[in-house]
């Protein structure tokens, strides 16, 4: 039987005993209903080849090709690798493109809707995500700060707002030249209302965030700059290790996060590949859950 637990920290859930290759509808809509209600979810010790990785992705939505289609994986678009592993002296995957605060593929429309990773190969000492639970960090603002700031639509485009150096390892992961003539802007909300759950969260205040519809741009990125430091406060961040055979999924519309930043290596002891998906929109039968 499914087991679900609490992980330590701030806020997430562990899926125990479950199978990706054992699951039916009445299971999915439980784990899908629990994985809204804690925004971030781990399901370890798994087997997947990536044919089934992309099967028990489609249950919470869409997957999406991603924008950085030279890092996608051969043969399956939706899957990016995140890798520093080199093949023939180049990389295999986004290496350090995700080291900065960010929120998945908000400068798209519509933007993505939950990611979902699986740990292939993974160092001898694990390294950490970090993510920050969005909507706990709106529902701690002062209600005046709450007043302002609803309603309020955010520019997006891709790229870290915070270093748009290329050679940087802080910055996006760097675009081909045919990749930065599709970049274009979008606007999203500064406050998310969840499909879901109903629940509103601070959404993609860093990253991808590069000024605020009717608001010059000292003013909005000052603001974005404050919220930002509000939300990744250490009550509001979990920390997770990733290990071998772990599906690591987490709600974008509700969450933000920050990758490892690596070194390039082939060496076993430090190498790590994730297969990632981001899907948008919703299974139907997980709409509402409150």
């Amino acid at each position: 039987m499914v087991r679900y637990k609490p992980l330590s920290g701030s806020f997430g859930v562990e899926i125990c005993d479950f199978s990706t290759a054992d699951h039916d509808h009445e299971v999915m809509s439980a784990l899908l209903e629990t994985f809204y209600r804690h925004q971030f979810m781990v399901i370890p010790s798994q087997e997947l080849s990536v044919g089934q990785f992309n099967t028990f992705c489609s249950w919470f939505g869409a997957p999406e090709p991603h924008f950085l289609d030279h890092l996608r994986l051969p043969g399956y678009p939706a899957v990016l690798t995140l890798s520093n592993m080199t093949k023939n002296g180049r990389q295999i995957g986004v290496h350090e493109g995700a080291s900065f605060w960010h929120t998945d593929v908000a400068y798209r429309d519509p933007p993505n809707s939950t990611t979902i990773t699986f740990s292939v190969i993974a160092p001898t000492d694990p390294v950490e995500l970090e993510i920050s639970d969005m909507a706990k960090a709106y529902e701690e603002l002062p209600e005046s700060l709450k007043k302002e700031i609803d309603g309020l639509k955010v520019l997006h485009h891709y790229g870290n707002r915070a270093d748009m150096d290329e050679n940087s390892p802080y910055s996006a992961e760097r675009l081909t030249d045919e990749q930065k003539r599709k970049v274009a802007n979008v606007y999203q909300p500064l406050v998310m209302k969840h499909p879901v759950t109903g629940r509103k969260a601070l959404y993609a205040v860093a990253g991808s965030s590069f000024g605020i519809m009717g608001m010059n741009d000292q003013t909005a990125l000052s603001l974005l700059d404050e919220l930002k430091d509000h939300a990744i406060q250490p009550k509001f961040v979990q920390k997770y290790p990733y290990k071998k055979g772990d599906i690591v999924a987490w709600d974008t519309l509700a969450t933000m996060h920050k990758g490892p930043l690596t070194r390039l290596t082939n060496d076993p002891g430090e190498s790590r590949l994730l297969w990632r998906i981001s899907v948008t929109g919703h299974n139907p039968m997980s709409l509402p859950i409150i």
